[in-house]
């Protein structure tokens, strides 16, 4: 069976659970084990933005050999013009269906529906996950081995859209944290990237002149628009409608400012570790930045800490500041994919108690279930919409809304939210509980209170 019936296949099924099960019937296909590396590994690159026109012709040479083509491509041996022509030439000497297949890899779609973990469950360990470190949840005991180790940074913990930029021979890709490009055009900041040499470059986008919260979703606009551009389909509507509602294209995505805290090399991002203490890469990214001068790339803001003490009252005042929090980091600590006790999140975290006031049906699969609720304080001032919901927790809601209307549900969140009008959330609402052995729940004053007491991390 052709690649190109098995793509199909997988394609028509709307199940999930299906498509894997379908999938896994070909898992000893290794042509097919091939397509799935080429076109879902981050790490196989073809540096071409747009496939050529072309035409089939006559001679067939095998989907194998088209493969194997394109190795002039992600090894750089061709570049420019003559990658596109050696792209356009591998492409019209293929079958229609082996074609099909090469555009798929050269996009990096395969338009089948299915990420690199389901694809993983199949043919175990064939994509390369995208090394990412966080960092620790908030415990004391290990802010405070942070600081007894030596020096410490405490860096103001960022909300926006985070990426990796891996520059190599001066091209940038930006690969968010599942390992997807990041596509932002002819951005200034990524004209900027492309000037540096060969490194990795952790952190993440934001707009100036812009919230983060509002940034998060106009970023995430141009990258839909620059995606359907790849792909050749029309963008007029949705940049028409872009600009009538915020501002011209360009000016936006030439608003986008990379914020970064670490730097490594390609060959320690793609090994997902560096034993090189945080000060020494730390230092290294502050020189490269300062000695280019960019104006769309920027060090976070970081504060040398000696003391306890001090790193708990940089997060205060960057609360203060409506910032959401930061982050502690040992000056000796390595990079690692995971979450290291190197490195903790000093991040505003309350538990609240709000009376449910309704319930959403989901999309998709949860269209039928009910997935969010909308929680109130006391006081009715208070509205939110918390996330999280399990599917056994989504039935459970779906089959007794009468019996739990006005009832409490206990929300984590990271603070209260106003907005220009002045109307109250609360920011990134989590479902946690519902509660059936309270009766009351809690007003904007009692959480302004619970709010003041968790800025003290106490």
């Amino acid at each position: 069976m052709k690649i190109k019936q098995i793509f199909d296949e997988i394609a028509i099924e709307s199940s999930t659970n299906k498509k894997v099960e379908i999938l896994s019937q070909y898992k000893d296909n290794e042509l097919l084990k091939r397509v799935l590396y080429l076109a879902d590994s981050p790490r196989i690159k073809f540096y071409i933005k747009q496939i050529p026109t072309y035409e089939c012709g006559p001679f067939d040479q095998g989907l194998e050999v088209a493969l194997d083509a394109l190795t002039a491509l992600s090894s750089r041996s061709l570049t420019g013009h003559a990658a596109i022509n050696h792209l356009k030439t591998t492409l019209e000497f293929c079958n229609p269906d082996d074609a099909y297949i090469i555009e798929r890899i050269i996009e990096k779609d395969c338009k089948i529906n299915l990420g690199t973990t389901l694809i993983n469950k199949v043919f175990p360990k064939l994509i390369e996950e995208t090394p990412y470190m966080g960092a620790k949840a908030f415990e004391e005991k290990l802010a405070k081995k942070i600081i007894s180790d030596g020096l410490a940074y405490s860096q103001i913990k960022m909300d926006g859209r985070y990426c990796n930029a891996n520059i190599k021979s001066h091209l940038c890709d930006l690969e968010s944290r599942q390992g997807e490009s990041t596509l932002l055009g002819d951005a200034k900041m990524l004209q900027e990237l492309a000037t540096l040499n060969d490194c990795v470059l952790n952190g993440e986008l934001t707009m100036k002149g812009i919230s983060r919260y509002e940034s998060n979703g106009l970023i995430a606009s141009l990258i839909t628009i620059k995606k359907k551009e790849l792909e050749g389909k029309s963008t007029a509507k949705e940049i028409a409608e872009f600009e009538a509602d915020h501002m011209p294209m360009q000016e936006a995505l030439d608003r986008i400012v990379f914020t970064v805290w670490d730097m490594i090399t390609n060959e320690e991002y793609e090994a997902a570790k560096s034993s090189r203490p945080y000060f020494e890469r730390y230092n290294s990214m502050v020189k490269l930045l300062e000695d280019n001068q960019f104006t769309n790339i920027e060090v976070v803001e970081t504060k040398l800490i000696m003391t306890y003490e001090g790193a708990i009252q940089h997060f205060q005042e960057a609360l203060a500041r409506g910032e959401e929090g930061t982050i502690l980091k040992a000056s000796k600590g390595a990079w690692k994919d995971g979450k290291p006790t190197w490195q903790v999140k000093m991040k505003l975290e309350m538990d609240i108690d709000l009376k449910i006031i309704g319930f959403n049906y989901g999309t998709g699969k949860n269209a039928n279930v009910i997935s969010s609720v909308t929680a109130q304080s006391s006081d009715g001032i208070v509205n939110t919409r918390p996330t999280g919901i399990n599917e056994k927790m989504m039935k459970f809601i779906t089959d007794n809304q009468d019996k739990l209307l006005n009832t409490i549900l206990e929300v984590k969140c990271s603070g209260l939210s106003q907005d220009s009008d002045g109307n109250y959330s609360l920011l990134h609402p989590v479902f946690k509980t519902l509660r059936d052995d309270k009766l009351s729940c809690d007003s904007l004053v009692s959480i302004k209170e619970i709010e003041a007491m968790a800025k003290g991390l106490k």
